[in-house]
């Protein structure tokens, strides 16, 4: 009987450690997600060279290159 005795509180102890390891982990993942979310890598600077580009073809400068000998 003192086997299953040692036996129920280790497997107690182990379910235990789990459940507060766990939940350790659970939120340290939670706490660097809201701290990488609120923290912004992109530069204002950045942010003013970055231009969306124009959709519009420039026919004659397409002309102008086919129209050289050499490039």
């Amino acid at each position: 009987m003192k086997l299953s005795s040692l036996t129920e509180r280790n497997d107690r102890d182990l379910v235990l450690i789990s459940v507060f390891t766990f939940f350790t982990v659970t939120l340290w993942v939670f706490f660097e997600v809201i701290k990488t979310v609120k923290t912004t890598t992109v530069t204002p600077q950045v942010t003013q060279t970055i231009v969306p580009l124009s959709p519009t073809i420039d026919f004659d400068v397409l002309q102008t290159i086919a129209g050289k000998k050499v490039y």
